[in-house]
C-alpha cells in the first residue's frame, strides 16, 4: 500500500457547497454584478478564476475580473464561520484508518490556506495531517519547488506536484483521493495512484479514469 496519500477538501473531506456558494452570491452582488445562470453554472471544484470564467464567459477583462472577485472573495468567505460545511462521515473513518495504519496524510486543494486552516482546525482535523497544500502556498515566497511560480497561485496539478518535490515522495508511493475529474486528471498527471469518491460532487461517470472509485 502506498504511504502518502494526498485528499483533496471540497466534496472529498467536506461537504462545503452551500458555504462556498452563498460567499461566489455575496461577492458577485458587492461588486454590482449580476449573474442570471448563477445556478446552471455554478459548480464546487474548480478554482477561482476558472470559475469566474465560466460564470462570466463574455467578460472582456477577464483578468481584472478575477482580481476583483478574488479580492472581495476572501474576507466574505474567511469570515463566514462556514455555518453549513461538514466533514463527510465516510472521510472521518477513513483518515482515521489510514492515520493508524501509520499512513502519512496530506491536503491538496484548490482553496488557498487561510480557509484551508480554518476549516480544519473548526473540525479538529489538523492533527490528522503531515502537511497542507494550497493554490496560494508558494504566492510571493522566496523559494518554492523546481518549476512552480511564485507569482500567481497554481492549480492542482502544480499543488502535487511542489508537495512530492518538497517532501522527496515518489508518485508511485502516492495516491490522490478526490470528487471531480479535475482530481484525477491532476494525480495522474504526477504519476500518482488514484481514487475517486462519490460522496461529493463529481459524478461516477466523470471519475471513470480514477484507479479506482469508493463510495455508494
Amino acid at each position: 500500500m502506498q504511504r502518502h496519500w494526498f485528499f483533496d477538501l471540497d466534496g472529498t473531506l467536506f461537504d462545503t457547497e452551500d458555504d462556498i456558494k452563498l460567499a461566489w452570491r455575496e461577492t458577485i452582488h458587492s461588486l454590482g454584478r449580476e449573474c442570471p445562470r448563477f445556478d446552471e453554472l455554478y459548480s464546487t471544484g474548480p478554482s477561482l478564476g476558472d470559475m469566474a470564467a465560466i460564470l462570466f464567459p463574455d467578460e472582456p477583462d477577464k483578468a481584472a475580473l478575477v482580481a476583483a472577485i478574488r479580492t472581495a472573495f476572501a474576507p466574505i468567505y474567511d469570515s463566514s464561520g462556514f455555518p453549513t460545511t461538514l466533514p463527510y462521515p465516510q472521510a472521518v473513518q477513513w483518515i482515521g484508518e489510514l492515520k493508524a495504519s501509520g499512513a502519512r496524510l496530506y491536503v491538496a486543494t484548490n482553496k488557498r490556506m487561510a480557509p484551508t486552516r480554518l476549516i480544519l482546525s473548526k473540525f479538529d482535523f489538523l492533527d490528522f495531517f503531515d502537511g497542507i497544500y494550497t493554490s496560494d502556498m508558494y504566492l510571493g515566497a522566496e523559494h518554492a519547488p523546481p518549476g512552480i511560480p511564485t507569482d500567481r497561485t497554481v492549480g492542482k496539478a502544480q499543488v502535487l506536484a511542489a508537495a512530492l518535490a518538497e517532501r522527496g515522495i515518489a508518485p508511485s508511493d502516492a495516491v490522490l483521493v478526490g470528487d471531480t475529474h479535475l482530481d484525477v486528471e491532476a494525480g495522474k498527471a504526477n504519476g500518482m495512484r488514484t481514487i475517486g469518491v462519490t460522496w461529493g460532487y463529481g459524478t461516477r461517470e466523470e471519475l471513470s479514469a480514477a484507479d479506482e472509485v469508493v463510495g455508494g
